[in-house]
């Protein structure tokens, strides 16, 4: 049974970015019941230093927030789901420093890696043009690249601001099935 990692990057509550990620987990949910949810924006996220002191003293990383918790999930995910809303053609705010972060899987110091684990893109914008996504998708593949992860699936929809725009689309339905596909054994 797959191990699954939500991250939510999103400031809303029931927003479309998060309701992308509950049709992905409905779906998910069908053949697993390992599905962890981390709401990024109720955690303590401070961002890299670049300091190169990873994996001293037996930690990933020496900066003393709440980044310890998302470290523990990562290394027990098998897919890992990160949801965002567009922010400025990249990343949200609460998402941003997770990637950031992420340098201790890359060190030469690195006792565990996240080679091989599937990576999933669900972001939103209120902005109409798919076009917008560029920066982002082109983030989220370098930086899955760099860390060895494989790209499963990316899903993007414009043209939702409003909490409720995303509702009834085509999208949700799309997510739940990936969610289902992506998690039979």
């Amino acid at each position: 049974m797959k191990n699954l990692l939500v991250l939510l990057g999103s400031p809303r509550t029931e927003g479309n970015s998060e309701k992308l990620a509950k049709a992905f987990i409905k779906g998910a949910n069908k053949n697993t019941s390992n599905v962890e949810i981390i709401r990024l924006a109720e955690k303590e996220l401070k961002g890299c230093k670049d300091c190169r002191m990873c994996w001293n003293n037996g930690k990933h990383c020496v900066v003393p927030d709440q980044m310890h918790e998302i470290y523990e999930a990562l290394d027990k995910a098998d897919i890992v789901v990160f949801a965002t809303p567009l922010y400025w053609y990249t990343w949200s705010t609460q998402i941003k420093p997770v990637w950031d972060r992420l340098l201790p899987y890359v060190s030469n110091k690195a006792p565990r890696t996240l080679a091989g684990k599937e990576a999933i893109l669900l972001a939103v914008a209120g902005d109409s043009s798919e076009e917008v996504f560029k920066g982002l998708v082109y983030s989220f593949e370098k930086s899955c690249s760099l860390l060895g992860m494989k790209i499963a699936a990316k899903i993007t929809v414009p043209n939702v601001y409003e909490p409720s725009d995303i509702d009834g689309s085509p999208s949700l339905t799309e997510a739940e099935r990936l969610g289902e596909s992506l998690t039979k054994d």
